[in-house]
Order: structure tokens, then C-alpha cells, then sequence
């Protein structure tokens, strides 16, 4: 859940964390072959797939796909929030970081374990490093083309994924079985390339930046 909702950012968090909870992680596995069928149950649980005037025959095929994955599955819970696209850069819209999510399912079957044991950068970028499906490479929304480009999950976005989901989580799974790993999340931390900001740089000067991102991380999800 917590994976979906940092695919939000701060714009759709939220409404992403609850299309996550309304969403059985058992149907995810049932269908997490079918890259089709988990677009299908991402847009439409997200209330993306309910305006019939659209012409874009992906758009209707997800549309049929819903319609029998929604009466299969008994799925009622659906996100009438809108979500939102204004002031965001194209690559952060949620129809992009929707498929992004879709296809990391379907790529890794075991995402919660490699979560969980992984503690080098590199290979949690070669985890997390997909794209979408090959539909948004010319496409940011339904029914409109753009120019084509793969729409690949930049370093830089892992990076926040690692920071606000993976250190959290590992940290709260081995302490949940009274483990220490605190000197190895850390390490992990240092291999992150800092943002820049004024706050960061100030953290930077006082070679506290690590500490204070790891401190970051374990406050935000003890407070989730």
C-alpha cells in the first residue's frame, strides 16, 4: 500500500494509498500476468475508466476488462476523488505513474520480499528501473497522442521510493522480530545522491545528512 501511495507523490498520495487498500493484493497476484487486467483494475478502482465518449480502443478494451474483473472479484469500492493532473509534470501524471505501478507488479511477483531483503542501491534500481505499458509511450492521457518516448521510472524517483517506503519498511520488519539494522540502512542511505535544497545543503555542511534522512524516514512511517 504505502508502495502505491509514494507513486502519488504528495499531488495523489493519498488517493492513491486508498486505491491501494480498496484493492485486494490477492487479486493483484491473481491477475499480475495479465498487464492489461492490472491497468484495468488500477484505472478503474481509480475511477479513470467511466466516460464512454472516449474513441481510444485501449481505452475501451481496459474499460471491458474492468467491467468483468469489477464483477469477478466483487469490487465495489471505487475512488470517486478526482485525481490530479494540474501543475504537474507530464511524466508525474497519474495515468503514467498508474501504469509504472501496473507494470512493477507484473514484472516482480515478489516485490514485498525483494522490499524487504535488498539493501544495495544498485539492485533496487534494477528492481523498481520499468517502464509502462507500451500504450502511454505516445500517450500522457486517454484519447489524445503525444510524442512517443518510453516513460521509464527515473533513478531519482527510486531514490524516494528507497527513502520514504523500502528503509521505513525495512527497519519496522526487523525490528517487528527484535533484529538491528539500523547501521545497515544507513549505509544504504549514503548511497542515495542527496537533493538539493537550502535544507539539505545546511545538513550537507554539518555531515548530518544521512542521519537526519534515516530519522526522516523511521518518523514518517512510525507516524503512518
Amino acid at each position: 500500500m504505502f508502495i502505491g501511495k509514494n507513486f502519488g507523490l504528495n499531488t495523489n498520495g493519498e488517493l492513491f494509498f486508498k486505491m491501494a487498500k480498496a484493492l485486494p493484493f490477492s487479486v493483484i497476484r491473481k491477475e499480475s500476468l495479465n498487464g492489461n487486467n492490472i491497468e484495468a483494475l488500477f484505472f478503474g478502482i481509480s475511477n479513470l475508466l467511466e466516460d464512454d465518449s472516449y474513441e481510444d480502443l485501449y481505452y475501451k478494451e481496459l474499460q471491458s476488462n474492468w467491467t468483468h474483473l469489477k464483477s469477478k472479484y466483487n469490487l465495489k469500492q471505487v475512488i470517486f476523488e478526482p485525481l490530479q493532473f494540474f501543475k504537474l509534470r507530464p511524466d508525474n501524471f497519474p495515468t503514467i505513474r498508474l501504469s509504472q505501478l501496473a507494470k512493477l507488479y507484473q514484472r516482480n511477483h515478489t516485490v514485498f520480499e525483494q522490499i524487504i531483503n535488498i539493501t544495495s542501491k544498485e539492485e533496487l534500481y534494477k528492481a523498481f528501473s520499468n517502464s509502462t505499458n507500451e500504450y502511454w509511450f505516445a500517450h500522457y492521457n486517454f484519447d489524445k497522442k503525444s510524442t512517443s518516448k518510453k516513460k521509464v521510472i527515473s533513478k531519482k524517483f527510486i531514490d524516494l521510493i528507497i527513502i520514504n517506503t523500502i528503509i521505513p519498511l525495512q527497519f519496522i520488519y526487523a525490528n517487528y522480530f527484535g533484529k538491528e539494522n539500523t547501521d545497515g540502512l544507513i549505509a544504504l542511505m549514503e548511497q542515495i545522491k542527496p537533493e538539493e535544497n537550502s535544507i539539505i545543503q545546511k545538513f550537507k555542511q554539518l555531515k548530518l545528512y544521512s542521519k537526519f534522512c534515516f530519522g526522516f524516514a523511521i518518523f514518517t512511517a512510525i507516524k503512518k
